[in-house]
């Protein structure tokens, strides 16, 4: 894991909670843009990790990037 090689293609997200903040995780362009603008969550897999839910505050349409 780490800072994607070609960051053009990934939109970066700061991740934490109650003010916390835990780090950055990079989500692929192609994945974001098929987002609702409504949608708050998404499940994604990562072999031989498991299962994860990102949760935003607000809509992805609202959120600056």
């Amino acid at each position: 894991m780490g800072k994607p090689e070609e960051p053009q293609q990934f939109v970066p997200l700061t991740v934490g909670e109650w003010g916390r903040r835990y780090g950055t995780v990079y989500v692929a362009r192609a994945i974001w843009d098929r987002l609702k603008p409504t949608a708050q969550e998404f499940t994604f897999y990562i072999q031989d990790w498991g299962r994860f839910h990102l949760r935003f505050d607000r809509p992805v349409g609202r959120i600056e990037l």
